[in-house]
């Protein structure tokens, strides 16, 4: 009578297994694009460096810069939210909850930043 238990308990943690490692999977992949986007804006950057200088490229690589640097600041945050929204889908309400209030304390003080 244990054999059915045990099968069953076997099946869940399985079960969570999976569910466990397609969020990591998710998390993996937020981080992976944030750093290949960002990685290739700061080449595309290098790359117009080659270019005749004009205002218009000097305007280009600094928007690429500036924006790969803001890529790269923003893909942890991201990383962040999808966490607390894995959690929270799998009924982990403690970590979703300390997830943002993490993310509202972020946004608080980029918020008063911006202000000051």
């Amino acid at each position: 009578m244990a054999q059915p238990d045990a099968g069953a308990a076997g099946q869940v943690r399985h079960h969570h297994r999976e569910r466990a490692v397609v969020g990591d999977r998710w998390i993996a992949r937020v981080l992976r694009a944030g750093a290949v986007v960002s990685g290739g804006m700061f080449v595309l950057s290098l790359g117009l460096e080659a270019m005749p200088q004009s205002e218009r490229v000097h305007v280009a690589i600094d928007l690429l810069r500036k924006g790969a640097a803001s890529l790269l600041l923003v893909t942890p945050v991201a990383r962040l939210a999808v966490a607390g929204t894995l959690l929270g889908l799998r009924g982990e309400w403690r970590y979703m909850v300390m997830a943002a209030g993490v993310l509202g304390l972020l946004a608080i003080a980029v918020g008063t930043g911006i202000q000051a």
